[in-house]
Parts: C-alpha cells; sequence; structure tokens
C-alpha cells in the first residue's frame, strides 16, 4: 500500500507537470497565431462582404471577397498548419443579417458566422455563410471587453481535441464589428498523456508484479498447507465440490489443519446434497412457470383474436344479410337506386371482411418471416400525391388532406405494395381518430439517403400509459373502444417499416392529436450495390428530364 501511495505521488506530478508545460507551448503558439491572423483580416473588405454578399446554392458564397478571406486563412495554416479559423459578426438579433431566423431571442448576443476555413477541406465541418448560432461565452467576453481570450481547457468532439481562442477585429474607427476564432488541435498533448499513463501503468505492473511475487513466494513458504486449503475451499465456492483434502493431512502427526479438512469434506458432501435438491426443484418450478406464461399468452392471444375476428365480422356479415333479406323480399318493388344501393352496400361490406383478411394473412407472413419484399424505383411524390387523392375520393367525413413535399430527386427504390400499406393504413388512422371535417397533415421530406413520411392528426391522441405497447397486434387504446377497428394495422405498418430496413416514430398527446414518423432508406440493401451506384446519376438526370 505503501509503494502503491508512493507511485501515484510520482506519477500524479510528472503527468501534471508534463501536460501543463506542453499546454503552455500551445497556449503561446495559439495566441501569437491569432494575433497574426486577426492584424491579417482585411476587416473592412470583410464587412462589405457581410453587408452585400450573398449565399450560394450550397450555402457558401461565390463572391471574390469571401474567397479572398478564404485564402487568408489559408496562408496562416500553411504557417501553423494545426490552426483552423473562422468570423463572425456578434450582436443583437434585430441589429444583424442573417440567412433564416434568429438563433437566440431577442435580449440575447446572437453569431452570424461569414468564413470558415473548413470550407476549403471538410464541407461537413464547416459553418454557412451568414449561418445563424448562440455565440459561445468566450465569444461574447470577447465582443464585451475588445481583448483576445483563449478556452480555459482542451474539449474534444466528434472531430478532435482542440483548444480555442477568439480575438475582436476593429474597423477604422477602433470599434469592435466582428470575432475571429481559432480552434488549434490538441491530440498530440493527449497522445503525450496517453504515452505518460502507458508508461508509468507498466512500470507500475512490473514492479508490482516482482514485489507481489517476492511475497508471494515468502508467504507460500511459510503457509503452504493452510494455501491448499484455502484454494479448496475457493473451488467449492465456486460449485466445484470434487476436492480431495487428504494432503492438508500430510503431517504425521494430527493438527488443527487436519480438523478443518475433515469439517470442510463434511461440509462439501452436505452442500452437494442440498444444491442438487434445490436445482432440481429449481428446474420444475421454472419448467411450469414458463409453461404457464407461454399457455397464458396464448390464451389471451386467442381470445383478442376471437373477439376481433367476431366483432369486426359481425357488422359486414349482417349488412350483407340484410340487403339480400331485402332484395330477396322487395326485389319487384324495389327501385332500380335501391338495387344499386343494397348492392353497393354488400360490396362494402364484402371489401371490409377482405381487407381484415389480408391484414391478418400480412401479419401472419411477417411473423414467420415470409413477407416478401419487392423495392422497385418509383416517384414517391407521385406515389404520395396518388395516395391523397384516393384517400380524398374515397371519404366521406369531410376531411381536408395537407399534402406538402420537400427535397431533392423524389424517386427512391420502395416496396411499392408495403409502402402502400403503410400510408394508407396511417392516413386512415389520422381519419378515423379526428373529428369531422378536422385536418390532416401529409408531408414528405427526401434527402440523399432517406425518405421521411410524417403525417399529423389533431385528433383524440394516445394515452401515455397504452404508448409502449402501441404496436402490438390487437392492441388498442382505451380511448379508442367506442371507433371501430382492428388493432392490426400499426402491427402491420412496422412489419412493412422494418422489411425496408426504417424505423417508425411518433409523438402524441391525449386530446392534443399524433404525429408519426416514418424514415424509410431511398437505397435498401437488398438491391445490388453495382446497379445503386450507377442509378443515383441516372436517377437525377431522369428528374431533370421530367
Amino acid at each position: 500500500m505503501v509503494f502503491s501511495i508512493v507511485f501515484a505521488g510520482v506519477f500524479y506530478w510528472f503527468y501534471n507537470f508534463t501536460t501543463d508545460k506542453i499546454t503552455l507551448r500551445l497556449r503561446s503558439d495559439m495566441r501569437s497565431t491569432l494575433e497574426g491572423a486577426a492584424a491579417g483580416v482585411d476587416v473592412d473588405e470583410l464587412m462589405a462582404l457581410y453587408a452585400e454578399g450573398e449565399r450560394n446554392a450550397e450555402g457558401f458564397s461565390d463572391d471574390p471577397r469571401y474567397q479572398n478571406q478564404l485564402d487568408w486563412f489559408e496562408v496562416v495554416h500553411s504557417i501553423e498548419p494545426r490552426a483552423w479559423l473562422y468570423s463572425g459578426v456578434v450582436g443583437i438579433p434585430d441589429n444583424l443579417r442573417r440567412f433564416g431566423e434568429p438563433a437566440v431571442p431577442p435580449d440575447r448576443l446572437e453569431m452570424v458566422y461569414l468564413v470558415d476555413l473548413w470550407a476549403n477541406y471538410d464541407l461537413s465541418k464547416s459553418v454557412r455563410f451568414l449561418e445563424s448560432d448562440e455565440p459561445s461565452s468566450r465569444a461574447r467576453q470577447v465582443y464585451e471587453q475588445g481583448q483576445l481570450i483563449e478556452e480555459s481547457e482542451i474539449y474534444s468532439d466528434r472531430w478532435g481535441s482542440w483548444l480555442s481562442a477568439f480575438a475582436p477585429l476593429r474597423d477604422d474607427e477602433g470599434r469592435i464589428v466582428a470575432v475571429i476564432g481559432l480552434d488549434i488541435e490538441a491530440d498530440y498533448v493527449l497522445q503525450v498523456q496517453q504515452a505518460i499513463r502507458d508508461r508509468f501503468l507498466l512500470s507500475f505492473i512490473v514492479t508490482y508484479g516482482i514485489l507481489f511475487v517476492l511475497i508471494y513466494v515468502l508467504s507460500g513458504v511459510l503457509t503452504q498447507r493452510l494455501t491448499i486449503l484455502t484454494q479448496s475451499a475457493e473451488r467449492i465456492a465456486l460449485g466445484n465440490y470434487d476436492q480431495d483434502l487428504s494432503v492438508s493431512g500430510q503431517s504425521p502427526f494430527p493438527d488443527e489443519m487436519h480438523t478443518l479438512a475433515q469439517v470442510f469434506q463434511f461440509m462439501i458432501n452436505s452442500i452437494r446434497t442440498r444444491e442438487q435438491l434445490i436445482r432440481a426443484g429449481k428446474e420444475a418450478e421454472d419448467e411450469m412457470r414458463h409453461a404457464l406464461e407461454a399457455e397464458r399468452e396464448l390464451n389471451e392471444l386467442k381470445s383478442r383474436f376471437v373477439s376481433m375476428v367476431s366483432h369486426e365480422l359481425r357488422t359486414p356479415l349482417t349488412v350483407i344479410r340484410t340487403s339480400v333479406e331485402l332484395l330477396e323480399h322487395y326485389n319487384r318493388i324495389a327501385t332500380e337506386d335501391k338495387k344499386r344501393e343494397y348492392f353497393l352496400r354488400i360490396r362494402s361490406a364484402i371489401k371490409t371482411m377482405i381487407h381484415l383478411v389480408e391484414d391478418v394473412l400480412t401479419l401472419s407472413k411477417a411473423e414467420a418471416g415470409k413477407l416478401e419484399f419487392c423495392p422497385t424505383l418509383i416517384d414517391l411524390e407521385q406515389f404520395c400525391w396518388d395516395i391523397v387523392d384516393e384517400m380524398q375520393l374515397s371519404g366521406n367525413t369531410g376531411h381536408t388532406i395537407i399534402w406538402s413535399y420537400e427535397g431533392g430527386n423524389p424517386k427512391a427504390y420502395i416496396d411499392r405494395k408495403l409502402l402502400r400499406s403503410i400510408l394508407t393504413n396511417l392516413l386512415s388512422n389520422a381519419i378515423k381518430y379526428s373529428a369531422n371535417a378536422s385536418e390532416i397533415e401529409f408531408k414528405l421530406f427526401c434527402s440523399e439517403q432517406t425518405a421521411k413520411f410524417e403525417i399529423k392528426d389533431y385528433g383524440i391522441g394516445i394515452p401515455l400509459a397504452d404508448q409502449p405497447h402501441l404496436f402490438e397486434s390487437f392492441h388498442r387504446a382505451r380511448n379508442a373502444h367506442t371507433i371501430r377497428g382492428t388493432g392490426l394495422g400499426l402491427a402491420i405498418v412496422q412489419q412493412c417499416v422494418l422489411q425496408h430496413q426504417g424505423k417508425i416514430t411518433f409523438v402524441s398527446q391525449e386530446g392534443i392529436g399524433t404525429t408519426f414518423c416514418v424514415t424509410l432508406p431511398r437505397y435498401p440493401t437488398v438491391s445490388p450495390e453495382p446497379e445503386l451506384s450507377s442509378d443515383r446519376p441516372s436517377l437525377e438526370k431522369s428528374s431533370e428530364e421530367n
């Protein structure tokens, strides 16, 4: 223990001393680099770019002044490759020019980014021209105090480890009009720290191992018989009862060790017998509990299935029987319009039963792993519009479906049949659980890799207690029992989404409404990879031609 404490103290001192020296050197480099970078910025040109520059399609700017600023940052980066520079304007939101809405409330400071060196290297790391954001505490201090300020600690993110500093940019009259920031890579500080930890850990293990071996050998010589008995006790504790404890009685004269060995032997026999009895009883109990649980779940599922089928089939069968009887008894005196009405009722009832049977079969195939997935290239925008048109024409409740589309190329490899099942089920639920003549919002967002479908209603919502069970077969929310339904729709939707390797989420509040969001990959892995890579450019081309 004394050795460990001394070793830990030496490690702590050396570790902190080395880290402090490296960090001080890195901070010195960072400060001098930032001061030089700030001195070389053409502030008038930067502010003119801020006041007059325009964004291009990628979120940056084609303005020559933007490129001039980037060129200067590139010069600094060539001198200090660890440094990454960016600039921005800090102020009250009402006084700033930006792209989009303010990122902060009107009474707080906001930062509008102008130029970022990452634009020349990695667009995913770069902030966009006129992009709005909440400034860091150090950036606010620079704006308020007018002096260079550094971050107090090294911080890490997904792109590495950094030290940061900010400096003010002043115009010809000495006013602070902008802020320049510098992030300098500090990975090698962490690497040195890790090397120190590794070396000290290795030294500690070697030294401590030697010391431990010496103590162990000495103690083993002195307590050999006790060690053998202790090791046997440890193996017994792990359940290994096949131990020969006769070695403990090697002395020609019986002593306490010999007596202790006999007690251990008796204890082993007793424990073995009791454990065998307990294990047998436990196995029988587990088997019985599992059997009862499986039987209970099966009976509950059968009961729910029979209840659902009998309830959902009773109404259409009653309609069919009533309509057939009316046609049978009043066929001669009924008008053609009445006969047509009876036939339409029969067709509607048959369609309802067919839809129920198809839902049960679809769910059965999905649970058996036999649900077919055949993605083909379709135009999602047109497909969704057809679904909306179909739902509007077939609806008789006066609901309005507000359809919108955002994104680029709407074409994707999707299973047409499964997607139709997803959208019709979600839209039908939104209509079913909303007040008559209310609005349903249906949105499609297409990114490069995914297509996201969002369906929002302002209906009865889903109680919080029912939300964890929403996708279970035959489950219906407690506030929906007065509305006809099978409890299969969302279970089928989930299976169809899983076939696409997508995901489905929802947000709901009882009495307020529900929003379902389905995200599907535009290029699922079941499609051949070479075809996908070659088809993507052609998709863009066909979109432009259309």
